[in-house]
């Protein structure tokens, strides 16, 4: 496996280094290397935040990446600073509600939403590690593990679940518009 890595950007309150850290956890714990960097300013709550994990199955040579595979984007307050790793990464996963900016090829999923819904205000930054899981970037268990001696278990797995399954929604749709498409070309394709 070459060196894969995930970042979350969003505003300081909504646990984008806490999900860092259980991501890092959860992949150290199934036997990978990992490193684990974040950068936030001074502010407790409300300043940008951007944490970020390095994972291989081999040692992680250099952790200071300008790209990333994954990237999600939880708010998009001062956005416009993180917008260099933006442009190289593969995904972009932005928040529907709270990511009013236009970011490039970015896929927008309701994760704040979702986490309203389910009464986990705050927890968002959890929703997005679900929705990870859903794409098969990490184990859902993995986490599950990780989270086990965090604060509050349960809120954390619930909102691990409501990610999982709002991605394997997207994904299911994605193929069902996918397959719509296909079908209606292969159909036009036939009548010619």
């Amino acid at each position: 496996m070459k060196e894969r890595s995930v970042c979350l950007i969003g505003s300081g309150g909504q646990g984008v280094v806490f999900a860092a850290t259980m991501l890092a956890n959860a992949l150290f714990a199934r036997g990978l290397y990992v490193a684990q960097l974040q950068n936030y300013g001074a502010e407790v709550r409300g300043g940008s935040v951007m944490a970020y994990v390095v994972f291989s199955e081999s040692e992680v040579v250099n952790p200071f990446i300008n790209s990333f595979d994954v990237l999600i984007v939880l708010h998009d307050f001062n956005v416009s600073s993180w917008a260099k790793y933006l442009k190289y990464t593969d995904l972009v996963i932005a928040d529907d509600l709270l990511v009013s900016k236009y970011l490039h090829r970015a896929i927008k999923a309701p994760l704040f939403r979702k986490a309203l819904e389910g009464g986990l205000a705050g927890r968002e930054s959890v929703v997005a590690l679900g929705f990870l899981a859903g794409l098969n970037v990490v184990g859902k268990d993995d986490l599950k593990n990780a989270l086990m001696d965090a604060r509050d278990f349960e809120q954390n797995v619930k909102a691990l679940e409501i990610g999982y399954e709002l991605a394997l929604q997207m994904r299911l749709r994605e193929l069902q518009e996918f397959s719509s498409e296909k079908a209606l070309s292969d159909s036009r394709e036939r009548r010619a």
